[in-house]
């Protein structure tokens, strides 16, 4: 399994996301851009333990995994 972790600067907020899960897109978002002016991706992470130490690292308030795709 991949990984990606996406760090949104409006909210605050990194969340880590299997690959495959549609709001991820492998690491193009839902709109297929990557980064944007609210956010930017991370990855390609080869577990969930190295997409986490990465989202804490982006020292965001809120970190946590997507609740969709639960990596």
């Amino acid at each position: 399994m991949h990984y990606w972790v996406y760090e949104n600067y409006l909210n605050d907020k990194a969340m880590v996301h299997l690959a495959y899960c549609s709001f991820c897109n492998r690491g193009t978002g839902i709109h297929g851009t990557g980064k944007t002016r609210n956010g930017e991706w991370h990855g390609l992470f080869e577990n969930a333990q190295e997409a986490r130490l990465a989202a804490k690292n982006t020292r965001r308030v809120d970190v946590r995994d997507c609740a969709i795709c639960t990596p």
